[in-house]
């Protein structure tokens, strides 16, 4: 069996805010790496869960930001990882295919303009306004295309309701009521891991269960958001349409600035 876990960081139990990149200070650095080791301890659960639940591969996306937040060298040392400069390699979900089992996806947040969630932001557009997703349905989506199920979730009260209503029967933890974009009701992290480690192993055994959620095309999709996540929204580049939405949503990050798919060069970039 073969397992891929899709991750983030704001919906790990803990967080509630970004640190300020702009500030070097010593309790924004701490903040920053305390927010890593609750996202690392939580992955490092599913991860065993899995491997317990007799998955005999296990690869990790770490798909926050810089692609450099999970603490790689405490993970299960059965699993591999993904990392480095997201939107570098080959696609959002690199080496993500048909010959994977299942899905599981950690610490997801809410798509944009979700009233109350933790800061929420990505309000994917499907033809016309038929269907909103956010990062997480859209993983789920991709993963479809080449028939594999998502299977699990983790994430605040508002992420979990989205993505449980898009797919029955998924197995879903909330670690984490959301009072505001920036404030919470969590469960302790030890608590949130033991929840998450009992899920994703009755996800994994009975994935086969779980139908792949898929999208049915053609599809029209476009980004809803704001520079700083907050309302109102507005579109973020224009329209793209493709038979589904695998090829529709790469279109569209490829078209945008700030993404650099298949990177040859080395560029001198710094992430910020």
């Amino acid at each position: 069996m073969k397992i891929y876990i899709q991750t983030d960081l704001e919906g790990i139990a803990g967080f509630c805010f970004f640190e300020n990149r702009r500030d070097a200070g010593i309790e924004n650095i701490r903040h920053r790496h305390r927010m890593c080791q609750l996202l690392t301890n939580e992955v490092n659960a599913a991860v065993r869960a899995a491997f317990d639940s007799g998955a005999k591969e296990v690869i990790v996306n770490d798909s926050h930001g810089s692609g450099y937040n999970i603490l790689f060298e405490q993970l299960d040392p059965r699993c591999r990882i993904i990392h480095g400069r997201n939107c570098s390699g080959p696609h959002w979900l690199p080496l993500l295919d048909s010959s994977f089992d299942a899905v599981i996806m950690v610490g997801m947040h809410a798509m944009g303009g979700t009233p109350a969630a933790i800061t929420p932001h990505s309000r994917w557009q499907v033809n016309g306004g038929d269907i909103y997703m956010s990062e997480c349905s859209m993983a789920a989506a991709i993963a479809g295309d080449y028939g594999v199920p998502a299977v699990f979730v983790s994430g605040d009260d508002k992420t979990v309701a989205e993505v449980s209503a898009k797919i029955s029967g998924i197995k879903a933890v909330v670690v984490k009521e959301a009072l505001s974009p920036y404030q919470a009701c969590s469960m302790i992290p030890a608590q949130a891991c033991q929840m998450i480690y009992e899920n994703v192993k009755e996800a994994v055994v009975g994935y086969d269960r779980i139908e792949p959620y898929k999208i049915q095309g053609p599809v029209e999709l476009v980004l809803l958001d704001s520079p700083d996540h907050c309302p109102p929204l507005r579109k973020i580049g224009e329209p793209v349409t493709a038979d589904n939405i695998s090829e529709a949503f790469m279109l569209y990050e490829k078209a945008m600035p700030w993404n650099k798919f298949n990177t040859v060069d080395v560029d001198g970039f710094i992430f910020p």
